[in-house]
């Protein structure tokens, strides 16, 4: 919009430049033609005057020296303007204006009345006092009077006047114009990309994959935006159905793989506990029950995401308080750090009482701590805090351990992502990279976030913001 107002703007600044110049150049040439009949106007005079039954027209005085004959003299001084009349070497007659002049400025005048020539009949001049306008005729033939020149001059003081009467309406003009101009473009850009706008909010409405269902309108006053709309919608229908189907597959194959490992779990531990075992076997058969044991949270975890994508996984949601169950996360996590060799530090534990499931309300606390501890090396520390924050309630885990890089952050909670894949499959580390993707639904289910602050060789900082529940806000209001 900018853009064409600016364009708009210089185009106009254009068209005044051009018409200022034409009017311009009129008035010159008006102003150019009219001195030039006052110097043929002078001319003729002479020349009826050299054949009128005046017989002199030049006369001679030794004091003067060579002037027009006094009548003719009395008639030039009735033409208007700046008028000489000169011969090839001195100037014969100057009119009322001219003899006005500064000695400087008829100096000025006389010495450009022969710079003139019949290939150069006009030329401005540029005095102290005025700027002049000459015009030369060189007619004046009668007899006795060859050689004599008739100059005739105006000010061009009026091409001033006017150049000042259009320059003034132009400026003040122009900026009124390119104002509306402004005000008209943004108004009908608006309007026209209104309609874009709309559909901008749509798709960022239904850019999560769990809003695939909702479609573009596809009701516009442009057909352009209207095949934009559907082409966009199908391809929304044709990422739609492969999220389904994956999700299907996902918590199909998760439902499917969960009775067999439970089984073969089953067999492995009874199997340990045979009296026909030896104990070579048993170590074999403990990592069997380890991986088995792994591959059955992976599965748990695969259809826990899955139900939630699907919004089959329900939420029983009641009233929680929190601090009682921050205090059991700090001694399951005090337990845990014993074994790693972190320390455990519980900074504050504010009472307060949230609308959640607890069941996965522990879980969110547990997948926090528990992964603090696991990327924290031993002398390490982790410190849980539970304060209130006005309407919310903020949960935060801060660990010493070995931090996130900044190119890592945008994509922690991303499913089986990690940041550090090597070390991620250690013993002590082993994991799937489904705990963050996990701990993130459980706070978007409660109407809570879930963000990370974090600098690689100095720690991170997990916090859940959850809102405080009805009964705690009305009891603190009254």
């Amino acid at each position: 919009m900018l853009a064409y107002a600016l364009a708009l703007g210089g185009s106009l600044a254009v068209v005044a430049l051009v018409f200022w110049s034409a009017s311009m150049g009129a008035a010159r040439r008006t102003q150019q033609l009219r001195v030039d009949g006052v110097a043929r106007l002078a001319a003729r005079l002479i020349q009826q005057a050299g054949t009128s039954g005046v017989s002199v027209v030049v006369t001679s005085d030794s004091l003067v020296g060579r002037q027009l004959e006094p009548g003719l003299r009395r008639i030039l001084a009735a033409a208007p303007g700046y008028v000489l009349v000169a011969d090839s070497s001195r100037v014969l007659y100057t009119s009322a204006l001219v003899r006005a002049l500064t000695p400087r400025d008829g100096a000025g005048i006389t010495s450009a009345v022969y710079r003139l020539t019949p290939d150069l009949p006009a030329a401005e001049v540029r005095l102290d006092s005025v700027r002049l306008l000459l015009v030369a005729n060189f007619e004046a033939g009668a007899p006795g009077t060859r050689g004599l020149r008739v100059i005739a001059g105006e000010s061009t003081a009026s091409l001033a006047v006017i150049r000042n009467q259009m320059f003034r309406p132009v400026g003040l003009a122009l900026p009124v114009i390119f104002g509306i101009s402004l005000l008209i473009a943004w108004i009908v850009a608006g309007r026209a990309v209104e309609p874009v706008d709309r559909l901008i909010l749509e798709l960022e409405a239904i850019r999560d994959g769990r809003s695939l269902h909702r479609r573009l309108p596809v009701e516009s006053e442009t057909a352009e935006l209207d095949r934009l709309a559907e082409t966009i919608n199908a391809m929304i229908a044709r990422l739609e159905s492969s999220f389904a189907a994956l999700r299907r597959f996902t918590a199909d194959a998760s439902h499917e793989l969960k009775t067999p490992l439970t089984v073969l779990r089953a067999d492995i531990e009874r199997a340990m506990q045979s009296s026909k075992m030896s104990y070579d076997q048993l170590p074999a058969l403990e990592e069997a029950l380890a991986e088995t044991a792994r591959m059955a949270n992976l599965v748990d975890s695969l259809l826990t995401l899955a139900r939630a994508d699907e919004g089959r996984f329900d939420v029983h949601k009641e009233a929680v308080e929190l601090e009682p169950m921050m205090r059991e996360v700090f001694e399951t996590s005090t337990i845990l750090g014993e074994e790693a060799g972190v320390t455990v530090q519980l900074s504050v534990a504010d009472p307060v009482t949230v609308h959640g499931d607890p069941v996965r309300l522990r879980q969110l606390f547990l997948n926090l701590a528990t992964n603090a501890l696991k990327y924290t090396a031993r002398g390490g520390t982790v410190t849980l805090a539970l304060e209130r924050r006005g309407e919310h309630v903020a949960f935060s885990v801060h660990d010493t351990g070995q931090g996130i890089a900044a190119a890592d952050l945008p994509f922690i909670f991303d499913r089986f992502w990690r940041a550090d894949r090597v070390r991620s499959r250690t013993p002590e580390r082993g994991g799937f990279g489904l705990g963050l993707a996990i701990a993130q639904w459980i706070a978007h289910a409660h109407g809570g976030s879930i963000s990370v602050a974090s600098r690689l060789g100095r720690g991170s900082t997990f916090t859940v913001l959850l809102p405080v529940g009805p009964d705690a806000v009305a009891t603190e209001s009254g």
